[in-house]
């Protein structure tokens, strides 16, 4: 299962530089208390994506890269991001529903 961060990459691998300019154009805007004009200008994918999951926490930062992406009109690549990130909670949960030591087979008839 891919982390959040692999995640947030991924989807950003995507962009072109012109886009990825736009992306740092357009979230420097949207948070400017968060994310300097300094920070951004030499940014690199992987920054932008620890910065963004420093400031905002991974699952805020999933929100605000769905956005931004909405925004640039990348409508597939923000459905991607989001599906993938809904795919990856769900195998989350469903590892952590077992009990750790329980008999798997007995579960159901205590």
């Amino acid at each position: 299962m891919a982390s959040v961060e692999e995640l947030l990459v991924d989807s950003l691998k995507e962009l072109v530089e012109a886009e990825l300019k736009e992306f740092h154009w357009r979230l420097k805007k949207a948070y400017p208390k968060c994310i300097s004009k300094s920070e951004m200008e030499k940014a690199d994918i992987f920054n932008t994506v620890d910065k963004m999951v420093a400031c905002f926490g991974p699952e805020e930062a999933v929100k605000v890269i769905v956005e931004i992406l909405r925004k640039m009109n990348q409508n597939d690549l923000a459905e991607q991001l989001e599906n993938e990130d809904k795919q990856a909670q769900a195998e989350g949960n469903m590892k952590t529903s077992v009990p750790v030591g329980g008999d798997s087979q007995n579960i159901w008839s205590k």
